[in-house]
């Protein structure tokens, strides 16, 4: 049975968010964007605000010296043992390159963006790792573990980051899953957050992580996070940009092996890589690593960035552009260790048991450690697929030419990573069987795919060849014919299809040699063919293998057409040709360009000079735009800091000839004579920083200014040995505290509880207003930061002095002259205190005047005649030497330091020894009586009346005898018996009122008892009821 269908009719809300609400009468009029404040006041109150928001925004205006190609961004994470660290930066990692990290060793680069890229380094808990990881981190990420609450490796951390520069902060609160209560949970996420606040700053962010899933956390609150990484805006510190710096992400050992197996403990020759950051550095430098010391750089050379930046601008990164460079972690299969290089096969269960492939068995020979030479000589490649294999005997060269005469190929030997093993062997392949053209590149020699076996036979044929061409060719007056010659008889040899070109096999592109020594010819459009010039020159032979250490001037001077590490090829910019055409289009365009600029410059000069001349001409007298009168007095500062650093740029531009290496780039440190320690007992968990000290080595006395950390539990004692952290370094040292009262410095036995003081201390030269950091290495309270303070200036003499007492008794006394025994031993020291001040115990003030004989007694003045029984004191200051004791912390080395006194006795157990004399006693001090002032009457009479003597007679104390008549003695008796009764009378009162009183207090406290019983007893019903109430109420429910 058909029905038609129904429905029901729609109802508009009349109430709610979807609910059309009835325009107000006049509601364009009240539009308050559209029109001016109806309040004075509240515009006036409206602008204040404003003005104060701008003018909170204002900060002391910094250069801003990063570099073109900034290197990565240095994110350190840091917290107590078990806060969820590893998990976090192995879930950083996963969210940027979809790699899984099995374990975090040293610094892990990512590839984060389309300009910025990510250098995760995981603090270890130690406080010298903590200290050289606070001077190098742009970004921190504490994390706190919330089950637990803050600990004192956080509060440690920041006071290290706001002596050594404070970076930006962010907070991560972990183990939040263990909060089942909802209302709880929040009440702490306020708690923690209130409290990281007020530790770093009003409004840092902190974020929540709530739980673990797969050994990760979770992807939305970890995509947050790191969005807020990503755009995270940085401040430059001084200190950084003024030095540079370099944290090693790698580290090999370049000893010969011949060396360590003659003498084991011999000194190390060791390369450092990683990113330079701050300003440039170049070989011959002075740097210092802390923990292992000062050194010298032997190389400083660049390498190709193992981990760039896209080359083009992207809307969105490939996957093949987010990399991830972590030499020292073991990823895709491969681990860097101190000394080797570790390739991980992985194979599958039932391919255990079979037998190694041909890589796997190259893997293995690359592993084995020996000589160059023995490696060498066994050494097989096979050019070909299918051809026979080549070794060290079985290669034939052919006899010299004329034209090669007289020229030595040099291969270059210098020690690389074990990395580029297989790229030496393909150049010394490569070497042995192509010729050679100016520059040092190879020849395309080779055959074709097809034709891959190639005898012996053919091998003579050719060899033949070219000594022919050699014999009849001895005439070089013509070099273009004979060239041509050579060309039309090696032809046949070329014409059998497209050869292929052995160096962009090995090194990725193909050399373009634009000297005249050599020329390149066009065979069959296929073939290519270089021919040698008699003239070879050796540096642009050593340019053309990526083991030399000196190509950084050849890479500048050709300018940037190859690719940071030969890599990536951008598959978006067409072939090598087109990008060829497309440079040499450039160029004749920019030369152009530079030649209309010389033609329309009046004053004949170049057009570089004139660029100078106009930038000079502009900062001293300035534009003329009209834009400049419109800028505000900050917006100036900050374009005249900003010309500063674009005219620093444009003359470092000009300097690229120069060896040095810049910030940005990634460079290979070479150290010599480093200790066999830092190898042995290598810890790729601690951080490696290299930093320089260009004018900071020389060794000198620095003023500091100190206040004890509040939190540490005792005050610091001068003559205590401390470690400070200041700069780079990180030393031990002996302080002598003292406070400057405007007219010496006085020395001081221990820190003031709450006030700062000055220190002098023993180290090398400080930039002054360096912050600084003291603290014990032993830890022996639960806070380990001693002190904080600011280096005030270095010097190369501080008086210091300290109050000493001198005792004497006088000899002989004549009038106010008196002679003093037993405070000095010698004349000679009498003389250095002639005119020195003098005072007796009853306070009569003295002057020392000369020496009086030769054991010590002289003659001293006085204001008043002194007493034999009189002890004088002379106060004075004696100057105290600064301890000149300077030793740094090798916490990468073996670890060496100063113990103090109590420490010693402690370990050694032993006793504080007791001398009687510095007990103190009770003092006892007899009472001097003075005779009385006696005035002679012929002064007294002329004195005034008011200070003549008063002398009052009086009766001596005598008393006269009342004698009573018998009616007076009867008034006596009477009276005595009505006081006798009246007291009588008043003291049973008072013994009645006292029994009442204790009777009323005795019954009140009874009654007081018997309400709080019943009040008790009350209560006690009540709350027995309330509870019966609930549990019948939930049993019901």
């Amino acid at each position: 049975m058909d029905t038609k269908q129904t429905h029901k009719a729609h109802r508009v809300r009349k109430s709610g968010a979807s609910a059309k609400k009835p325009q107000k009468k006049n509601a364009e009029k009240n539009n308050p964007k559209a029109f001016t404040m109806q309040s004075s006041q509240r515009a006036d109150r409206m602008s204040r605000r404003k003005a104060e928001l701008d003018e909170k925004k204002y900060h002391v205006p910094m250069a801003d010296r990063t570099p073109t190609v900034p290197p990565p961004l240095v994110v350190a994470v840091v917290g107590p043992p078990r806060s969820g660290k590893t998990t976090l930066v192995k879930s950083l990692i996963r969210r940027y390159t979809k790699h899984t990290l099995t374990e975090i060793r040293g610094p892990v680069t990512v590839v984060t963006g389309k300009h910025q890229r990510l250098t995760f380094m995981e603090s270890a808990n130690d406080i010298s790792a903590m200290t050289d990881l606070a001077k190098v981190a742009d970004l921190v990420i504490l994390t706190i573990d919330a089950s637990f609450g803050f600990e004192m490796e956080t509060f440690e951390f920041l006071n290290l980051l706001q002596t050594h520069g404070m970076p930006k902060v962010m907070g991560v609160l972990t183990h939040l899953d263990e909060f089942k209560d909802n209302k709880r949970l929040k009440m702490v996420k306020k708690n923690f957050k209130h409290r990281f606040w007020s530790e770093v700053y009003e409004g840092a962010k902190l974020f929540y992580l709530s739980g673990v899933e797969n050994g990760r956390y979770l992807d939305r609150e970890v995509l947050n996070l790191s969005r807020f990484v990503s755009v995270m805006k940085l401040r430059p510190l001084a200190w950084r940009s003024t030095h540079p710096y370099m944290l090693a992400d790698r580290i090999q050992d370049l000893t010969d092996p011949e060396v360590l197996e003659n003498n084991p403990k011999a000194n190390r020759t060791v390369a450092l890589y990683g990113y330079l950051r701050g300003m440039h550095m170049r070989g011959g430098d002075r740097v210092h690593i802390p923990g292992a010391g000062d050194y010298r750089i032997d190389q400083a050379e660049q390498l190709p960035d193992p981990c760039p930046i896209p080359d083009k601008e992207r809307k969105r990164l490939d996957e093949r552009h987010k990399l991830v460079y972590a030499p020292m972690s073991e990823i895709n299969g491969v681990m860097y260790d101190k000394d080797a290089v570790y390739i991980d096969v992985k194979k599958s269960r039932h391919e255990e048991k079979a037998e190694a492939g041909e890589g796997e068995r190259m893997l293995g020979e690359l592993q084995k450690v020996g000589t160059i030479s023995d490696r060498l000589a066994g050494e097989q490649f096979n050019l070909f697929s299918g051809s026979k294999p080549l070794t060290a005997d079985s290669v034939r060269r052919p006899a010299e030419p004329d034209y090669i005469k007289g020229v030595d190929f040099i291969p270059n030997n210098s020690d690389t990573d074990g990395s580029d093993s297989n790229s030496e062997s393909d150049s010394e392949a490569a070497s042995t069987v192509g010729d050679v053209d100016g520059d040092g590149s190879s020849s395309e020699g080779g055959a074709d795919e097809s034709d891959s076996e190639i005898d012996s036979a053919d091998e003579e044929d050719i060899l033949r060849r070219v000594d022919a061409l050699d014999t009849n060719d001895s005439d070089n007056s013509d070099d273009d014919t004979d060239n041509d010659q050579k060309v039309e008889r090696l032809a046949p040899i070329h014409t059998a299809s497209k050869r292929i070109n052995l160096m962009e096999l090995v090194y990725g592109q193909t050399l373009e040699d634009k000297d005249d020594s050599a020329e390149i010819v066009n065979v069959n459009d296929n073939a290519k063919s270089l021919v040698m010039d008699a003239d070879l020159d050796e540096h642009k032979l050593r340019k053309c293998f990526i083991t030399n250490p000196g190509d950084s001037e050849d890479e500048q001077e050709g300018g940037d057409d190859e690719d940071g590490a030969g890599d990536f090829e951008d598959l978006e910019a067409g072939s090598d040709d087109e990008q060829q055409s497309d440079n040499e289009a450039s160029g004749t365009a920019d030369e152009s360009e530079e030649d209309g600029d010389e033609e329309e410059n009046e004053f004949g000069l170049p057009a570089d000079k004139m660029k100078k001349l106009e930038n000079k001409f502009e900062r001293l007298y300035g534009s003329d735009d009209e834009d400049e009168e419109k800028k505000d007095f900050y917006q100036q500062q900050k374009d005249v800091l900003q010309k500063y650093v674009d005219d620093t740029r444009l003359a470092m531009d000009e300097l690229s000839s120069v060896d040095y290496r810049w910030a940005g780039e990634y460079v290979r440190v070479v150290i010599e004579d480093m200790p066999t320690e830092f190898m042995q007992g290598f810890n790729p968990y601690l951080p490696v920083v290299v930093g320089g000290i260009s004018n900071e080595e020389g060794l000198s006395l620095i003023t500091l200014r100190i206040k004890r950390h509040r939190w540490y539990p005792k005050i610091l004692k001068t003559g205590d040995p401390i470690v400070v952290s200041v700069g780079w370094r990180r030393f031990q040292t002996i302080p002598t505290y003292f406070m400057n009262d405007r007219i010496k410095n006085r020395m001081l036995k221990y820190t003031p509880e709450h006030m700062h003081c000055s220190a002098a201390i023993y180290a090398p030269f400080i930039q002054p207003g360096t912050g600084f950091c003291a603290y014990h290495l032993t830890r022996q309270h639960r806070f380990g930061i001693a002190a904080t303070g600011t280096v005030l200036e270095n010097s190369q003499a501080i008086d210091v002095v300290k109050k000493i007492k001198l005792t004497g008794y006088p000899e002989k006394i004549l009038k106010h002259t008196a002679y003093i025994k037993r405070m000095f031993n010698s004349s000679l020291e009498v003389a250095k205190f002639e005119g020195a001040s003098l005072k007796t115990v009853s306070g009569i003030r003295g002057q020392v005047k000369k020496a009086f004989g030769n054991n010590g007694v002289f003659r001293a003045t006085f204001e008043d005649r002194i007493k034999a029984s009189d002890i004088v004191f002379l106060r004075a200051f004696h100057t105290i030497p600064i301890k000149k004791f300077y030793n740094p912390i090798t916490s990468l080395l073996s670890v060496t330091y100063m113990r103090t006194v109590a420490e010693i006795r402690r370990s050694k157990d032993m006793k504080v020894p007791n001398k009687k004399d510095s007990h103190y006693k009770p003092i006892e001090r007899v009472v001097k009586r003075f005779n009385p002032l006696r005035i002679p009457k012929s002064v007294q009479a002329e004195l005034p009346f008011k200070s003549k003597t008063k002398h009052v007679k009086t009766d001596n104390g005598t008393s006269r005898a009342v004698v009573m008549d018998k009616h007076d003695k009867r008034v006596a008796d009477l009276l005595g018996q009505i006081n006798l009764l009246h007291k009588d009378k008043t003291k049973k009162q008072r013994e009645k009122t006292q029994r009442q009183k204790a009777e009323y207090v005795k019954k009140r406290k009874a009654e007081e008892d018997e309400a709080d019983a019943r009040r008790k007893r009350k209560r006690k019903s009540f709350f027995r009821l309330e509870g019966r109430n609930q549990k019948g109420g939930s049993a019901q429910d």
